[in-house]
């Protein structure tokens, strides 16, 4: 997912991710775009995950993992590819949630800043 994301690759995205953080991804990069900007998300490295809760609704499933990963994030000028914000190696801890449909494949659905 971060490697789809920082190439803004929506058709990846859209074989990980339910359709509203679709849209939430697509949002943010056409933000980015209207700036001038990349947002590249590099060396993801996951250190810790831990299963914080599941649950199911109706015929959904649902699972909150919080993920402590290891990565780099940068704002990069799209014409000069000169970082302009980030680029320093750095630790993260967020909470991602993911559903799917009783006996299909997971999909983000959420990601909360722990």
């Amino acid at each position: 997912i971060q490697a789809a994301f920082s190439a803004e690759d929506l058709g990846a995205l859209r074989a990980k991710v339910t359709p509203e953080m679709l849209s939430y991804f697509s949002e943010q990069l056409s933000e980015n775009s209207s700036r001038g900007l990349i947002n590249r998300v590099t060396d993801v490295k996951l250190l810790q995950g831990d299963l914080a809760e599941a649950w199911s609704e109706g015929s959904a499933d649902y699972a909150t993992v919080a993920m402590h990963f290891a990565l780099t994030d940068s704002m990069v000028e799209r014409a000069s590819g000169r970082t302009v914000e980030g680029g320093n190696p750095s630790e993260v801890t967020e909470l991602w949630t993911f559903m799917r449909a009783r006996g299909g494949g997971w999909l983000l659905s959420a990601i909360q800043q722990a």
